[in-house]
């Protein structure tokens, strides 16, 4: 059985964005950036992938079958990088992502059906003009990781 993905536009980021930072407080909403007019959008996906090297350059979603979440990013002029992630998975589950080969960016937790979905921030001097992703729960269980897509700017 095929799970549905959800596709996002890049209004959602930016509205949920704003919403976030409308709604945090001033001092929070310092440190959660929101896409900036100028902002330049990319989007990737997820694929259901054991392992790559740190650049996925082995990572394909040319396999509709096998991609199970997408990526949308907003790189702000001065670097501030907002991630919103949007996963179809296994139900009930803590799934951990990473800007990979960088750091943890924090979790996303899938519901009844599968569906998940999360928003991080990173500053574009941690990674450079590539990125990737890669994503999966404690244990990193073969069969429910997921690699991104490179995503270039």
């Amino acid at each position: 059985m095929q799970r549905n993905l959800r596709k996002r536009s890049v209004l959602e980021l930016t509205a949920t964005a704003v919403l976030l930072g409308a709604t945090s407080g001033a001092a929070l909403a310092q440190a959660r950036p929101v896409p900036a007019a100028n902002a330049i959008y990319r989007e990737a996906s997820l694929v259901r992938q054991d392992s790559s090297d740190c650049l996925n350059n082995t990572v394909s979603d040319s396999d509709p079958s096998r991609v199970g979440g997408t990526v949308i990013l907003a790189r702000n002029p001065d670097g501030a990088t907002i991630v919103k992630v949007y996963v179809t998975a296994e139900p009930n589950t803590k799934y951990n992502l990473y800007l990979k080969c960088v750091r943890g960016l924090g979790t996303i937790t899938t519901h009844d059906e599968g569906e998940g979905e999360g928003l991080f921030y990173f500053d574009a001097k941690e990674t450079g003009n590539v990125i990737t992703f890669d994503m999966y729960p404690d244990g990193a269980p073969a069969g429910n990781k997921f690699q991104s897509v490179q995503v270039n700017y």
